[in-house]
């Protein structure tokens, strides 16, 4: 199964990836916070686990930053799940 994060940045660029895991996505995750110079302990992270039970229910998911960047979540494709 493969992912798509979307990330918007509080400064207007955009950026996506598709990643074979959801494992792959929460380190992108935590690497985008490290270069935001973002404190990573104040930053409310989903962990593989909730990310995984969310998305069993849900189309996608939708997170946001302290500095106003946020990211989403969907399978991909798409509409092949």
């Amino acid at each position: 199964m493969k992912y798509l994060l979307f990330i918007s940045f509080n400064n207007g660029l955009l950026h996506n990836c598709i990643y074979n895991s959801l494992s792959d996505i929460c380190e992108s995750i935590r690497q985008l916070i490290a270069d935001e110079d973002l404190d990573i302990k104040k930053e409310k992270i989903p962990t593989i686990r909730s990310l995984k039970k969310y998305l069993s229910i849900n189309d996608d998911y939708i997170g946001r930053l302290s500095n106003g960047t946020w990211y989403h979540i969907q399978w991909h494709p798409v509409f092949g799940v």
